[in-house]
């Protein structure tokens, strides 16, 4: 008889796991990141994680915004109800709303062997696969690693954060929502056109059909191909029986 002594080790078995969150609010999934990203960071049960969700409409101010991303009058943000959030990625503000699919992509850079410059270029190549995937061609710019383009302009943006090696926040992809609201805020009040799939298309994108493509494009860049999904996470669950909005 041979025993098999691999599988009495306690090694981190190296599939990403992936989080279908649905509809939430930011600071619920800016929560959860960091609890991801210690359990990613200690390697005891999750070797890479991936949160998929939308948000409700939410402003996100990362370190590279500023007021000029901002409406002049204040009142606009109050007649909307926008809360805005300062965070720790880098990037400037992005609005989010439905239709919008958010993948918050939490992984070790040194389990990855690749350094934050190729994480960002690999964050870019799963969008401009997914792209292709709903027969949109997209690209990027030389010297923007902040964003995706299509044919009629900006379809992502893409913002990460650094901590202790752990990355976290990721990839914004427009699929089918307002593109009215996003140019009012962001590089859409600086001038860049924004664009989404469904813009691109000139006809509806299917939300799972992309949700799912970027799944699968994100774990093959970022070396864990084999992935599983889950629906939810029983700490929003927790969340939400306490009534409480948890900090940033």
């Amino acid at each position: 008889m041979t025993v098999d002594w691999e599988s009495f080790t306690d090694k981190t078995i190296e599939v990403a796991e992936v989080r279908l969150l649905g509809l939430v609010d930011a600071p619920s999934v800016f929560a959860l990141q960091k609890l991801m990203a210690h359990e990613v960071r200690q390697q005891a049960q999750v070797s890479a994680s991936i949160l998929i969700c939308e948000h409700p409409p939410t402003l996100t101010v990362g370190t590279e915004g500023n007021l000029l991303d901002l409406p002049a009058d204040p009142r606009e943000l109050e007649s909307r109800s926008l809360q805005v959030h300062r965070v720790g990625r880098d990037g400037g503000t992005y609005l989010h709303v439905p239709g919008q699919l958010a993948a918050y992509v939490v992984v070790s850079l040194d389990e990855c062997v690749f350094g934050e410059n190729e994480f960002r270029w690999r964050l870019q190549d799963a969008v401009i696969q997914t792209c292709k995937d709903s027969q949109v061609i997209a690209h990027r710019r030389e010297g923007d690693s902040g964003a995706v383009w299509g044919r009629h302009g900006l379809v992502s943006e893409i913002g990460i954060s650094m901590d202790r090696g752990v990355t976290g926040f990721g990839v914004y992809l427009n699929v089918s929502c307002p593109l009215e609201d996003l140019r009012q805020f962001g590089r859409g009040l600086k001038g860049d056109r924004i664009s989404s799939l469904s813009a691109e298309r000139v006809r509806p994108s299917i939300m799972p059909q992309v949700r799912s493509s970027l799944i699968q494009h994100l774990c093959e860049q970022v070396g864990y191909p084999e992935y599983h999904i889950h629906t939810g996470h029983p700490f929003l669950k927790r969340v939400q029986r306490a009534g409480g909005m948890p900090a940033e």
